[in-house]
């Protein structure tokens, strides 16, 4: 009878725990389906030229021209070869950085300057900004201290999406304005893919500002492809023939990642997610932020390379990363954000600096056969593509 209960018991714990495996397998694996042909039937990498078979890959340095010595470290990064394509933020005071950009960026037709949508500064006193528009216009994308606001949360609850749209275009036609050729969309701290909690909203209300701006500026636009709230908005642009990245990750300080990978609650549940991790990404967490540069490299390195080899697949994959010098040419120092450690957005931003400029990474994607691009060419195919404006479920 004792055997009999001890088996039964046994047979309950498996149970459970193959339940559980399923359960953070579909949490951990989930990913929208790749964009569909276009009306010839033809992939995106075909219409570029290369075999439908291609690994493409965007990688984005972000977050140039918010601080100037993020300038300086994106520069020499992309000089080194494997970064080709980067997103500028637009605030109220860069207008200096954004001319330069631009004035370089005819010097460097190999490069893709995106627009790195921005509804947040992480830096607030630090090193404030504002938007583009004056708080007359656009009240609900300023915080109390008259500056963008400080987190994602906030903007998800105080955001208004029709403010979001005039303040998205407003930061595009500045860009424009001062003499930028934008290849791209992206988005500053993920707000533009996030849920919209603002009263009478619709919660795909954030995402459709940001897809309807990129349709009227003919704009590809990156999406985040792992989050089961994006498919409404990214089947709305697949319909309209929106050039969009089939796979959209990277990575900023170590220790996120056990949040992004579901480590936490008990022992067990932890030990579990860890085991899971491992055989599902080769990730092996939980991982620890290191307390200098050097430290931090060669863990960078590895999950990155890990990372790529795992989800970089056929088609157009998007990674982005972080460069900057840790001081400018004019003796600014790097800031740091506060919703980071004192000194870590240093530690991130210098290592991803050093990684994607080395002789080791290039040498690892040529390994993987992964082309290197950046949106300048996707850009001219959307333009060629027709976009149908048909009636929009999501208007305002």
């Amino acid at each position: 009878m004792k055997f009999k209960r001890f088996y039964f018991f046994l047979i309950l714990i498996v149970i459970g725990f193959l339940l559980n495996i399923l359960d953070f397998t579909k949490l951990l694996v989930f990913k929208i389906p790749n964009a569909p042909l276009n009306s010839q039937g033809i992939s995106l990498a075909e219409e570029l030229g290369y075999t439908k078979n291609t690994k493409l890959l965007v990688v984005n340095s972000d977050d140039t021209a918010a601080h100037p010595s993020f300038m300086e470290g994106v520069f020499e990064t992309m000089d080194a070869g494997i970064v080709k394509s980067t997103s500028v933020i637009v605030h109220n005071h860069n207008e200096v950085a954004l001319k330069r950009i631009a004035t370089l960026s005819k010097k460097k037709p190999e490069w893709g300057i995106g627009v790195h949508l921005m509804l947040t500064n992480e830096y607030q006193n630090r090193y404030p900004w504002k938007p583009v528009l004056p708080k007359e216009i656009v009240p609900s994308l300023y915080n109390s201290m008259g500056l963008a606001w400080a987190t994602i949360e906030e903007v998800e609850l105080y955001a208004n999406p029709k403010e979001v749209y005039l303040e998205f275009e407003a930061q595009i036609q500045k860009a424009i304005t001062l003499g930028i050729s934008i290849s791209h969309l992206d988005s500053h701290m993920g707000t533009m893919y996030r849920n919209s909690y603002y009263p009478g909203a619709n919660i795909d209300d954030l995402r459709m500002a940001a897809v309807k701006v990129a349709m009227k500026y003919n704009l590809p636009m990156t999406v985040n492809t792992f989050d089961k709230n994006a498919v409404k908005s990214i089947q709305f642009m697949d319909d309209n023939q929106m050039i969009r990245p089939d796979t959209f990750f990277g990575f900023y300080e170590l220790e996120e990642m056990n949040s992004h990978m579901s480590y936490k609650g008990s022992s067990l549940k932890k030990w579990m997610t860890a085991l899971i991790v491992n055989f599902v990404f080769n990730f092996k967490i939980p991982y620890t932020n290191k307390s200098s540069v050097e430290d931090d490299i060669p863990v960078r390195m590895d999950i990155i390379k890990t990372a790529v080899a795992k989800i970089v697949k056929p088609g157009l994959n998007h990674f982005y990363m972080h460069a900057a010098h840790a001081v400018s040419k004019n003796g600014q120092e790097l800031p740091s954000g506060l919703n980071h450690a004192v000194g870590l957005d240093k530690i991130v931003r210098l290592s991803d600096a050093h990684v994607w400029s080395s002789k080791e990474m290039k040498a690892f994607l040529k390994k993987e056969n992964i082309v290197l691009i950046n949106y300048t060419r996707l850009q001219l195919l959307m333009e060629k593509r027709i976009i149908i404006n048909s009636e929009n479920p999501f208007d305002f």
